[in-house]
Parts: structure tokens; sequence; C-alpha cells
């Protein structure tokens, strides 16, 4: 069980989570993140926003369906998405289902808040239906989900903030042992699994880093 967070934006596919969606423990969307579950006729349990962005057809669904929400002034501290992200307790499990294409600015901010939030206690996972990326820090064992352990996709280790270290890999083609990874080097970007090993994953000693699994094309 988690709580499934729903972020605005283009280029999300979430008939691919339909599963992870139908089972959360709540649905929250930020703004025009409703948009996409109108598509499917999937009631959020509240949406939170300055409600600049989404669309009159969603407002009125909504409106008709009793769903909770919190307004929000456009000029604030934070966006609509962080704003749900912290509303939620620490610790929780939560999806965090937002673009990761189109606007270079949200799509790092985004990516960069998961990362603080991660350092501060939260428990991010973020989608966009078919790319993963998922927060790490301290010393972490980082398994790769079976289903996303395939020759189709590519793994990259990001390293943020000081760096990620003592960084090494399980049953990678392109084998790490104890190495010390710096933010700005592309050393890490598309490994791939070992075909030949039943586990999968990445092992850090201390720092922060973004693993990040991504379809080959």
């Amino acid at each position: 069980m988690c709580v499934v967070v729903i972020a605005g934006g283009p280029n999300k596919d979430l008939s691919t989570l339909l599963s992870r969606i139908s089972s959360a423990e709540r649905i929250i969307c930020a703004d025009s993140g409703a948009d996409a579950l109108h598509d499917l006729s999937i009631l959020p349990d509240v949406v939170w926003g300055d409600m600049d962005s989404i669309s009159p057809d969603t407002l009125s669904w909504l409106k008709d369906n009793n769903v909770s929400h919190r307004v929000f002034p456009v000029e604030k501290d934070m966006t609509d998405s962080e704003l749900c992200l912290r509303s939620i307790e620490k610790e929780t499990p939560i999806l965090f289902i937002t673009s990761l294409v189109g606007r270079t600015d949200h799509v790092m901010t985004n990516l960069l808040l998961v990362m603080r939030l991660q350092t501060e206690g939260y428990r991010i996972t973020v989608t966009d239906g078919h790319t993963w990326v998922f927060p790490l820090c301290g010393a972490r064992t980082f398994e790769i989900p079976d289903e996303l352990a395939v020759a189709e996709n590519v793994f990259s280790l990001i390293p943020l903030g000081e760096g990620a270290f003592g960084v090494s890999t399980i049953g990678m083609k392109y084998p790490l042992s104890g190495h010390d990874l710096m933010w700005g080097s592309s050393f890490t970007v598309s490994n791939e699994i070992d075909v030949t090993k039943e586990k999968h994953g990445f092992v850090m000693e201390n720092g922060t880093m973004l693993v990040m699994i991504a379809p080959r094309s």
C-alpha cells in the first residue's frame, strides 16, 4: 500500500500503473494531475493546488462527485506538487507520478525535490509510467524490482550533492566496486543487467544519488 501523488504536465502514461493506483491507500492530485484520472474515470481522494491549469470538464467532474479540494493562491512559495508531497507523513511509501520530459525546469525541480525529501525521511518513488526514479541517501542497498530488471531497460546512477560514496553493483553488466561518484560525471550512465544473474542492484555506503531506470529506446 502507498499514497499516490499525481502531478500535472504532459507525457504521463497511467495505463501502465493502474494496479498501483487502484490499490493505493490514497490518491492525491496536484491541480491538473486530476485530468489524467478523469480520462480513466478514477476519482482522486483530494485535489490540491491553485486550480490554474485544471480543465473545466475535470473540475465539474470533481464537484459532481464531491471530491475534496484545497485551493491555494497562484503566487506561493511551493509548487502544488511539493504541497501534496509534504502533506503526507514521513515514512509513508509514496508513488509520485509526474512528467519526466517536457519543461526542463519542472523536471529538474521535481527530481531535486524528491531527493531533498528523501534526505528528510520521506519514501518516494517517481515515475511517468515508463521511466522510474529511485532517490537513495545514506547507507543503502537497492535491489531492482523484478519487473524492471529486464534487458530492454538501461540503468543510470546520478550522484547529487557531495556525491555517492562506496558504490558497488549487484548483477550488472558493467561492475562497480566501492567507487566514489561525483556529481556531474557521466561515468555511470546506461548500465545494463547481467541476464545470467538472479539479483540486480546497487550498494551505496553513503551519499545521495538517483537510480534511474528507463526504456532503452
